[in-house]
């Protein structure tokens, strides 16, 4: 009766040894027709890789003339280009209707090593008319001197380019080019660069917003 009991044990334990479970993983092959079955191997996107908004946002508060985070950057360069994008933000409406006119900055630079209120170069800007008007802004020996260069439409980018020859400075708007008298005669602008500024005799009406792009 022992020897039977024995011999009934080690057959279950046989048996058992037979049907343990495999563990070791099975390579699968799926069926392309089963769509359940199939990985999707899509990586997530980069975002680092996307198209990056190279334009810098220039923002004028209300109340304020010069925009945020301004600085005076020292300038000696032979030129200065850059795309500028206006939205609506930049038609605003003045409390002395005398003051429309006013030409407010966009960018440039002062000149021959002098202040901006002697000698500097920028384009200028005012919303005159229900329309966005672009026009060059200088300072010639403490005389300032400004001339239109013509009319943009918002939120379109205009390509702007500011030269320096001797005795000259050339605007160039959308590839229309004209030209200021500028009172040093080399070839390189000698001074701080310039950035947007409201006014004119008015402060900002309302907060305003001006996107601009440097170019090489």
């Amino acid at each position: 009766m022992k020897f039977k009991t024995i011999h009934l044990l080690l057959l279950s334990l046989l048996v058992w040894a037979c049907t343990k479970p495999d563990k070791t993983p099975k390579t699968v092959t799926p069926d392309p027709k089963d769509t359940t079955q199939i990985k999707d191997t899509t990586k997530p996107k980069d975002s680092t890789q996307q198209p990056v908004d190279s334009f810098i946002t220039y923002l004028i508060l209300k109340g304020n003339n010069y925009c945020e985070k301004n600085s005076y950057p020292l300038y000696k360069q032979a030129s200065l280009s850059f795309i500028a994008i206006f939205d609506s933000s930049c038609i605003y409406t003045t409390l002395d209707p005398n003051n429309q006119a006013d030409i407010n900055k966009l960018m440039g630079f002062s000149d021959c090593t002098t202040l901006h209120h002697a000698n500097s170069a920028r384009f200028g800007w005012n919303w005159k008319d229900d329309k966005l008007q672009l026009h060059a802004y200088c300072y010639v020996d403490s005389v300032r001197q400004y001339k239109k260069l013509g009319d943009v439409a918002l939120n379109t980018p205009i390509q702007c380019k500011l030269e320096v020859l001797p005795g000259m400075y050339v605007f160039t708007l959308d590839g229309k080019k004209d030209t200021m008298q500028r009172f040093c005669n080399d070839s390189i602008a000698n001074g701080i660069k310039l950035y947007p500024y409201f006014g004119g005799d008015e402060p900002a009406p309302h907060d305003i917003r001006i996107k601009v792009k440097e170019l090489p």
